[in-house]
C-alpha cells in the first residue's frame, strides 16, 4: 500500500507541475518544439539538397549533349547565332565602357566594325542576359554555351518540379532528361539562340496560368502577365501566349473567369510591358522580312507537333491527353495545370500556322516540348493502369511501361545533332597577327551564315573595336533579312575591283563549298580575285 501511495503521489506531483507550464515553461517543455523545428529544418535542407543535385545533374546532361554535338569546337554557325552573339557583346561593351555615348551612336559605330548587330530584330531579353553574363564571365564560346545549358536545364528542372507531386520523383526526372535529349532541344542548346529562352518563359507562363485557373489569385495572374511579357521581349514567338488563356478556358469551360478583374489585369500588364516593344518591332521589320501567305504551313506544323517524339510514341501522348485532358474535361473536373499545358501546345501551333515566315522550323516548336512531355508521362501512368489484367504488380507495370517508352524513344527518335566546323576560328587567329592590325576585311561566303561566323570569331578575340569587317552580301548586293528580294550592286569584275581599291579593302576572306547554292555576289567576287590574282 505504501508503494502504491508513493507512486500516486509522484503522478500527482507531475500533474500539478504540468499545470504551471503555460505560465513558466520548463526546459523539457521548450525542448520538444525545438526538436520538431530542427527536424523540419533538416527535412527542408535535405529536400533542397536533393533538388539542387537534380538541377546539377540536368545541367551536366545538357553540357554532355553540347560536347558530344561538338558545340564547343565549332563556330557560331546557326541561322541567327552570330547576330545574337554580336548584339549581346555590343551591349556588354557599351556597359563596360561606362556608357560613353548615346546607345544609337555606339551601336552604329559598333556595326561599322562588326556588321552583325541586330538589336530590334528580336526582343532584348536574350541580348541583355548575354551582356550581363559576359560582364561576369569572359565573352567566349565556352561560357556562353554554359549559359544556354543553364537555360535548358532550368526548363527541364521546372518540368520535373511540375510533375513530381503527381507522378513521383523517378518519372519527373525522366521527363526532365527526355526534354534535354529531344534532338531539337539538343541542337539549339548547343547554339546561342532565342528559342530555348522562349521555351522557358512560355512554360513558366503556362504553369502560372494553370495555377491561376485553380486558385483565382491575383499573384498568379500577375506572374502569367510577367512571363508572357518576358517571352515577347525575347522573341516575337512569345505573342503565341496571347492565345493560351482562350484555349485553356475552352478546355475547362471556365467562362466565369472572364468576369474576374484579376484576369484582365494580366492583359493590361502584357499590354503595358510587351505591347510597345512588339508594336515598335513589327513596324520596323515589316519591310525587311518576306512572309508567306497565312495558313500555308498548317499541315507541316501539325505533323511536326504530333511527331516531336516520333510516330511510335504518339499513342502514349494520346493516352496522356485522354487521361488528363479529355476525360476530366468531360467530367468537369479538369485541373488548371493540365488545361494550361494543352493550351500552350495549341497556342504555339496556331500562332505559327497563322504567322509563318519561310517554312516549318523545329526551333519554333521547342516551346511545346515540355507540355507534350507532361502528357507523355501521364500516358505512361495511364497505360500502366489500363494493363492491370497482366499478372504483375502495379509498380512493375509502371516501370516496365516507362522502360518501353524510353527504349522506343532511343531507338526511333534519338540522335545527337552534330555542329559543323568550318575553320573560321583559324582565320580569325591569323587576322590577329600584327601585319593585319586594324585592317579592313571583306568576307564572302556561299552561305548567309559564313559572314557572321568570321565576324563573331574576330569580335570574340580582339580588343574591340579593331578590324573593320565588310560583308559581301551588303557591299556587293542588297536583299532583305532572309535573303529575299536580292539584287546585285555591281555587275563586272572591273566594278568590284574599283570598289575594293576605293574602300580600301586590305584582306579578302572567301569561303567556298559551304552552302547548296552560290550567291551571285560571291561568284562575282571569286571571278574578280581570279582575274586580278597578281594583286591579291
Amino acid at each position: 500500500m505504501a508503494g502504491k501511495l508513493h507512486v500516486e503521489s509522484i503522478m500527482a506531483s507531475e500533474v500539478d507541475h504540468g499545470s504551471t507550464l503555460d505560465s513558466s515553461p520548463s526546459l523539457a517543455a521548450t525542448e520538444a518544439p525545438m526538436v520538431i523545428r530542427k527536424s523540419e529544418a533538416a527535412k527542408v535542407s535535405m529536400l533542397a539538397l536533393r533538388w539542387g543535385a537534380v538541377f546539377v545533374g540536368l545541367l551536366l546532361v545538357a553540357i554532355l549533349w553540347q560536347w558530344l554535338g561538338r558545340a564547343y569546337s565549332s563556330e557560331f554557325s546557326g541561322a541567327d547565332e552570330s547576330a545574337h552573339f554580336v548584339t549581346g557583346l555590343m551591349i556588354r561593351d557599351y556597359v563596360a565602357a561606362g556608357f560613353p555615348t548615346t546607345p544609337m551612336k555606339f551601336a552604329e559605330e559598333y556595326y561599322v566594325h562588326y556588321p552583325k548587330v541586330a538589336f530590334g530584330m528580336w526582343g532584348p531579353l536574350l541580348h541583355v542576359t548575354e551582356a550581363a553574363w559576359m560582364l561576369v564571365f569572359p565573352p567566349t564560346r565556352v561560357f556562353l554555351l554554359l549559359l544556354m545549358a543553364m537555360i535548358s536545364a532550368s526548363t527541364a528542372f521546372l518540368l520535373c518540379r511540375s510533375l513530381v507531386d503527381e507522378f513521383g520523383g523517378v518519372l519527373a526526372v525522366l521527363a526532365g532528361l527526355l526534354f534535354l535529349t529531344v534532338p531539337a532541344v539538343q541542337h539549339h542548346t548547343g547554339m546561342i539562340m532565342a528559342d530555348i529562352l522562349v521555351a522557358l518563359m512560355d512554360f513558366c507562363a503556362a504553369l502560372a496560368f494553370g495555377r491561376y485557373l485553380n486558385r483565382r489569385e491575383w499573384k498568379y495572374s500577375m506572374w502569367f502577365g510577367v512571363f508572357v511579357s518576358l517571352s515577347v521581349l525575347t522573341k516575337a514567338n512569345g505573342v503565341a501566349l496571347v492565345l493560351l488563356p482562350g484555349f485553356a478556358i475552352v478546355f475547362g469551360r471556365n467562362w466565369n473567369i472572364l468576369k474576374e478583374k484579376s484576369f484582365w489585369a494580366a492583359v493590361a500588364l502584357v499590354g503595358c510591358i510587351a505591347g510597345p516593344w512588339q508594336y515598335y518591332s513589327a513596324k520596323a521589320l515589316i519591310d525587311i522580312q518576306y512572309r508567306r501567305p497565312v495558313g500555308m504551313f498548317i499541315s507541316g506544323y501539325t505533323w511536326t507537333v504530333l511527331t516531336l517524339f516520333g510516330v511510335a510514341l504518339l499513342p502514349v501522348v494520346a493516352a496522356g491527353v485522354y487521361d488528363r485532358l479529355i476525360l476530366p474535361a468531360w467530367r468537369r473536373s479538369l485541373d488548371g495545370i493540365w488545361a494550361s499545358a494543352a493550351a500552350l501546345v495549341c497556342s504555339v501551333w496556331a500562332f505559327h500556322c497563322m504567322v509563318p515566315v519561310l517554312g516549318v522550323d523545329w526551333r519554333y516548336l521547342i516551346a511545346v516540348v515540355p507540355p507534350l512531355l507532361m502528357f507523355l508521362i501521364a500516358g505512361i501512368r495511364a497505360i500502366a493502369r489500363w494493363i492491370a489484367f497482366l499478372p504483375i504488380g502495379p509498380r512493375r507495370r509502371l516501370w516496365g511501361t516507362a522502360a518501353v517508352v524510353v527504349v522506343v524513344f532511343l531507338t526511333s527518335n534519338f540522335s545527337i545533332p552534330q555542329k559543323r566546323y568550318f575553320g573560321f576560328d583559324e582565320v580569325a587567329e591569323r587576322l590577329e597577327y600584327p601585319q593585319y592590325k586594324n585592317s579592313v576585311i571583306l568576307v564572302s561566303s556561299d552561305t548567309l551564315d559564313g559572314e557572321g561566323m568570321l565576324i563573331s570569331e574576330i569580335a570574340m578575340r580582339e580588343k574591340r573595336p579593331s578590324h573593320i569587317v565588310l560583308r559581301a552580301t551588303k557591299m556587293l548586293s542588297q536583299s532583305d533579312w532572309m535573303g529575299e528580294r536580292y539584287s546585285l550592286l555591281y555587275n563586272t569584275p572591273e566594278e568590284v575591283m574599283n570598289f575594293l581599291e576605293g574602300t580600301p579593302v586590305e584582306v579578302v576572306v572567301i569561303q567556298d563549298g559551304a552552302g547548296p547554292t552560290e550567291y551571285p555576289d560571291h561568284k562575282l567576287l571569286r571571278q574578280t580575285i581570279d582575274r586580278y590574282s597578281a594583286e591579291w
